[in-house]
């Protein structure tokens, strides 16, 4: 995603200035792909995050990163998101949060 840059590491005004507050976020990852540790330039079986894709009108496709294996909501529902920050360096930004729910 690229958006404009403000400020430096991860917290929760980054967020709202890439997303709309007023307009739902839809899942698009049907399952988490596994974000591995790197030693030595390769890559081990140790999983240290996992990441799902989601998409908001008006926002680029973006990826936000857990820290533990979460339950993915169904394909395009409406989600919120636990402790929701992001990380903007130069026109990227990075999400991570601690979970993922289904709007009801």
């Amino acid at each position: 995603m690229r958006r404009k840059y403000s400020g430096t590491g991860y917290n929760v005004e980054a967020v709202w200035e890439n997303l709309d507050k007023s307009k739902p976020i839809y899942s698009l990852s049907t399952e988490l792909t596994p974000q591995y540790v790197w030693e030595d330039g390769k890559r081990t079986d140790k999983i240290i995050s996992y990441k799902a894709g989601f998409t908001q009108e008006g926002a680029e496709y973006f990826q936000v990163k857990f820290p533990k294996k979460v339950n993915l909501p169904r394909y395009m529902s409406v989600v919120t998101f636990d402790n929701i920050t992001a990380f903007q360096m130069r026109y990227d930004v990075y999400f991570k949060a601690d979970d993922v729910k289904e709007v009801k």
